[in-house]
């Protein structure tokens, strides 16, 4: 069996909703995929393999193309709009085994987060390796709107999502209010231990890495996309 230290995973399905062939937008000349696939080759580890876990022929060609190693497809039941990480995560990581080939980490770096600071991923990176009760490590923000503050509806009536020790939190300052963190598409490090199946991707034992700024920038809709190519520019 052959031990490798990281297995970087570039998810890239096909029939995006909001945005048509989305991971293969054009941006500044080169499809968005590029720029996941650019950066994971910067990554300073000489036992790491890079795939792109897609369930489209076009997209394992442009990735290809750029020099990625495509062995196997991931399969259409796990490629829907609903599908989850742990399925194309697990697929991928029993696929390999297959090949006689196993991980200790894991790192998702999803091409509709673009802007990235290789510096941060490295740092990240060697937090996880030395932290031995983390299981994962993961890119964080702070909220521009705090969810002690977000209602659902119950029964017409409005319910407050989180609970609280505070009375009616929902109308407390949010000087007071408990500091929330909203996690980003930028990457997400997990520990794998060189098993073929997880129940888990991040764990029950999560480090924040924190980022700012364009870093944090997720294209989910043409709006995403116009701040991407200014923030991109900077």
């Amino acid at each position: 069996m052959l031990k490798k230290n990281l297995l970087i995973i570039i998810p890239a399905r096909s029939n995006s909703k909001t945005i048509k062939d989305k991971n293969l937008l054009n941006v500044f000349n080169k499809p968005l995929i590029y720029y996941s696939i650019k950066i994971a080759k910067k990554i300073k580890d000489n036992k790491k393999i890079i795939f792109c876990s897609t369930d489209s022929k076009k997209i394992k060609k442009v990735a290809e193309r750029y020099g990625i190693d495509i062995p196997f497809i991931r399969p259409k039941k796990f490629a829907k709009n609903l599908s989850r990480d742990i399925e194309f995560v697990n697929n991928a990581l029993f696929e390999f085994k297959r090949k006689k080939i196993v991980f200790k980490y894991c790192l998702i770096l999803r091409p509709t987060s673009p802007i990235r600071s290789i510096k941060n991923i490295q740092k990240a990176y060697k937090i996880l390796q030395k932290n031995v009760k983390a299981n994962s490590i993961r890119a964080v923000t702070y909220p521009k709107n705090n969810p002690f503050k977000t209602w659902i509806l119950n029964n017409g009536f409005l319910k407050p999502i989180l609970k609280s020790k505070i009375n009616e939190h929902y109308n407390a300052p949010r000087q007071i209010l408990p500091k929330t963190y909203w996690q980003t598409g930028n990457f997400e490090f997990f520990k794998v231990n060189f098993t073929k199946k997880l129940n888990s991707i991040s764990g029950k034992n999560i480090l924040p890495f924190f980022i700012s700024g364009n870093e944090t920038l997720d294209i989910d809709n043409y709006s995403d996309l116009k701040n991407l190519k200014k923030g991109m520019f900077n």
